[in-house]
């Protein structure tokens, strides 16, 4: 059976090599973590789960996928009057933080998210 080798830009390989010294294993086993991890990330947005991240203000959200929401019954898709709105206030927003809060209410309730 052939290897399968990832193609890694120049500064990715910097990465795997500094990852590879700081934890004294292999450059493959490196990459096979990090495969392993986006593995898990995919599987678990495809399948409906809810991943928590945090915002670089420190905040911690629940991502959820669409089908989640659809199959808990809290999908909510905002109407275009309500979009409108929003957009709105995003426009008169004078403090970033809540220009980012409606930003990202703006996105979910068009996605229905």
């Amino acid at each position: 059976m052939a290897r399968v080798q990832p193609v890694l830009t120049p500064a990715e390989l910097a990465l795997v090599d500094q990852m590879a010294e700081l934890t004294q294993s292999k450059r493959t086993d490196v990459i096979k973590s990090a495969l392993a991890v986006y593995h898990w990330f995919v599987r678990q947005a495809l399948t409906g789960a809810k991943v928590v991240a945090r915002k670089p203000t420190g905040e911690e959200v629940a991502l959820e996928t669409a089908e989640l929401a659809a199959l808990e019954g809290k999908g909510n898709r905002l109407s275009p009057e309500e979009l409108g709105l929003l957009a709105k206030q995003l426009a008169s927003a004078s403090d970033a933080i809540e220009a980012a809060r409606i930003k990202e209410r703006l996105m979910r309730g068009f996605y229905g998210i």
